[in-house]
């Protein structure tokens, strides 16, 4: 979340050169970009640049994209390789080599929706500041996390997280009680279905409460290193 974000005025040249790069060797990824590039083409830079939110988006699409494109042309040696190199966590291969390639290739029933939410302003990160607390948490306590904008709208996962057993798990933070939860769960799990997702764990959470805060980063450091390889699980506070 703490990515430097790309200028306005460079956004679009960015966007068209990926989209130009991609559109023999990756029809699917252009086809995707081409429709972020139709969603901003007339948009003034001036009225961009006080889209943070929106800068954001593009930003992290823009570098994963490229990012994906290179490993997309490495063999699996090279790519085990590129890993190790670049010390990319468990959780980061989990989103390159499979979620943003799922979001890429299947059709993403939420993205018109949340595309007009967020230039419009309604799409609001109020529970930032938490996610980023408990994210520092957890690489505190040796797990690594992986935000994006893309799990958190599309694919209803607040983070991404990987323990000491590297095995990735999709975490989604509520504030509903428990008597409201179960609605949520039944639309929490049958996002995270769509999209491939084998291990999800949705938490609610009081914020205000200090204690939960603190327990939050290893409650979910724990699910993330004993839940199955297969599975879904609820933990309310």
């Amino acid at each position: 979340m703490v990515t430097p974000r790309l200028p306005a005025d460079s956004i679009k040249l960015e966007l068209r050169s990926l989209i130009n790069q991609s559109s023999a060797a990756e029809p699917a990824l252009a086809k995707r970009l081409d429709d972020i590039w139709h969603w901003i083409k007339d948009k003034k830079v001036g009225l961009l640049t006080s889209k943070r939110v929106v800068l954001d988006f593009l930003t992290e699409l823009i570098l994963d994209a490229k990012l994906w494109l290179k490993l997309r042309s490495l063999n699996d040696e090279q790519r085990e390789d590129f890993f190790e190199r670049s010390q990319l966590s468990p959780v980061a291969q989990y989103w390159y080599q499979f979620l943003f390639t799922q979001w890429i290739d299947e059709s993403d029933p939420k993205l018109a929706i949340w595309k007009k939410r967020m230039m419009s302003g309604d799409y609001s990160q109020k529970d930032e500041a938490l996610i980023n607390s408990v994210s520092e948490e957890i690489e505190a306590g040796g797990g690594a996390c992986l935000y994006r904008h893309i799990l958190d709208l599309s694919m209803a996962t607040d983070l991404a997280v990987s323990g000491s057993s590297a095995l990735p798990l999709c975490v989604q933070l509520t504030v509903l009680a428990e008597k409201w939860l179960e609605n949520k769960k039944d639309n929490w799990e049958a996002t995270i279905r769509y999209w491939g997702v084998r291990r999800g764990l949705l938490v609610s959470i009081n914020p205000s409460n200090e204690r939960d805060r603190l327990l939050l980063a290893d409650v979910i450091l724990e699910k993330s290193d004993l839940m199955p390889d297969n599975g879904y699980a609820v933990h309310i506070f």
